[in-house]
Order: structure tokens, then sequence, then C-alpha cells
């Protein structure tokens, strides 16, 4: 048994190592996702939805008035992503993890100000405008360092939404009830500029060397491939693959985007009102709606 242990564990250090023989640096760029996924992403998702029972009172609005606030965050996020692709290819993963995380910080801080329904509604831009550039950002950097254990990367590096809605919403809930709604957020971006900003600048790396590129790549029999900035692009040979414009001609295609229209209907219906469902109708604590997120979570 122990030497099965001792097997696996220097499969292990094999599979993490990189050319020079220390950790492969996809791994730092793994961990760099983690506080820009939950300072920037997550902490907005799950702060607006526990802000909710005490805006719906300050500022004398409807329930739906004020949820309404995240149809422009998601309006916002579909004009976005768009150009999202195209900017990451343009400038680079680690430009668009700068501008992102300053204009989620940005956002942050506005809150303070927020007095009314229209500034309310127009709280949401900023977060919309960042979200979707993150996710793509953050999946596109995982992909440029990994191909034998791209599944195993993503599914690290999508896990601190989990961790993030584990650990974090009961400590969202505390700033809200001890600081106010409108303070709690900006307090957050406080994380932005002291973790996020120099996680990006030290440890974040966009393009990979040929060497580091070849530990992942290098042994796939694929078609020829070059070394263009950080990346191995595959040589085209005559029509290969299908043009964007043939997979929109695909009626798949357009069941998959019907299908994720209604996922994004219910699962958002569901928990855009379910904490002042819960804190308005059935008297719930804040910090109660806190654990009982924290354990959906888990």
């Amino acid at each position: 048994m122990s030497n099965r242990f001792a097997r696996v564990f220097r499969e292990i250090q094999s599979e993490i190592k990189g050319p020079d023989g220390k950790m492969y640096y996809g791994w730092w760029n793994v961990a760099a996702v983690f506080p820009c996924v939950i300072f920037i992403f997550s902490t907005a998702n799950m702060m607006l939805q526990l802000m909710y029972p005490a805006v719906e009172d300050a500022l004398n609005l409807t329930r739906a008035e004020v949820v309404s606030i995240y149809s422009v965050k998601s309006g916002t996020a579909a004009i976005v992503a768009f150009g999202a692709g195209f900017l990451i290819d343009r400038f680079g993963v680690k430009t668009i993890l700068y501008v992102c995380a300053t204009m989620t910080g940005l956002g942050f801080v506005y809150f303070h100000f927020v007095d009314g329904k229209w500034m309310w509604w127009l709280a949401g831009i900023p977060l919309g405008f960042s979200s979707i550039p993150l996710l793509l950002a953050t999946k596109t950097l995982v992909a440029r360092w990994f191909n034998r254990r791209l599944g195993l990367a993503l599914g690290l590096a999508a896990s601190a939404t989990s961790i993030s809605g584990m650990v974090f919403p009961v400590f969202f809930a505390w700033l809200i009830e001890t600081f106010g709604w409108n303070n709690g957020l900006p307090i957050m971006s406080l994380a932005i500029l002291f973790i996020v900003f120099p996680v990006v600048y030290f440890i974040v790396k966009d393009a990979p060397t040929k060497d580091e590129v070849s530990r992942e790549f290098g042994n796939q029999p694929a078609s020829p491939r070059t070394f263009v900035k950080g990346r191995l692009i595959e040589e085209t040979r005559g029509d290969i693959g299908s043009s964007f414009s043939n997979i929109l001609r695909k009626p798949v295609f357009w069941v998959l985007c019907v299908v994720q229209f209604f996922i994004g209907f219910v699962d958002q219906g569901f928990t855009q009102n379910v904490t002042p469902f819960l804190v308005k109708d059935l008297g719930f604590t804040l910090t109660r709606v806190a654990f009982t997120v924290s354990l959906s979570f888990i």
C-alpha cells in the first residue's frame, strides 16, 4: 500500500513540474484566477442579493425595481460579451484583467453615493461591463497554458466561485449589517486594490514560453503548429473545421441557445428573489440567509 501511495505521489510531482523542474507556471495562473473571480465576479453577485432587502426599505422601491439592477447588469454583460473575445486577443489577458478590476472597483465605490432608483439601476452597468470579460479572460488564460490537463485546470479555476460562495456570504452579511448596504461594496473595493491588482501584476503571466507550451502541447498528435506570441497556432491545411456562419445554420446551435436561456431564466428568477423573500416575507435575519447561501454552495 505504501509503495502505491509513493508511486501516485511521484506521478503527481511529475505532473505539476515544468520544463525547468519546478512547478509548471500554469498552475500559478490557475491560483491567480481565484482572487480575480472571488473579488471581482462573485463578490458583486452575492453582495447584491444580500443588499436587496435593505435597499427596498432605504430607497422605498418595489421588489421588482430593486432586482431590476440585475437586469441592467446582465444586459450590459450581454452587450460587452460580443466584443470581449476580440479585446482579449487584441490586448492580452493581463490588460483585460486590469480593466475588469478597475471598472468593478469604481463600480463598488459608486454604491456609496446611490440615493435613488436611477442611480441604483446605473450601478449595474460597471458590474456588468466587467463580468463576462473577466470570465472569458480567466478561461483564456488557463487554455493558453494547458492542453493535456485542461479539464483539471479549468475545473480548479471554476471552483473559485463555489469556494467564495461557501466562505464569504456570512462576512458580506456582517459588512452590510455593520456598515450599511451602501458601504459594503465600497469596503470590498479595497480587496481589489490590495489583493487583485498585486496578484495580476506579480503572478499572472499571459504568454508561456516555447518550452512551457511544449510541456503541455508538444507530445499531442495534432496538425503542424507554429509558435506565435506564446501560443501554438495550428497551420491551416485546406478547409478545417466549421466557420461561424456554418455553425449558425445548424439547428443544434439554436437549440442550445434556447436551453441556456431557460436555464438562466429559472436560475436567476429564483436566486435574485430568494433573499428579499426570506427576509421580508418570512422574517429571516440576513445572517441566517447568508448561512443558507453558504450551505447551498457546499
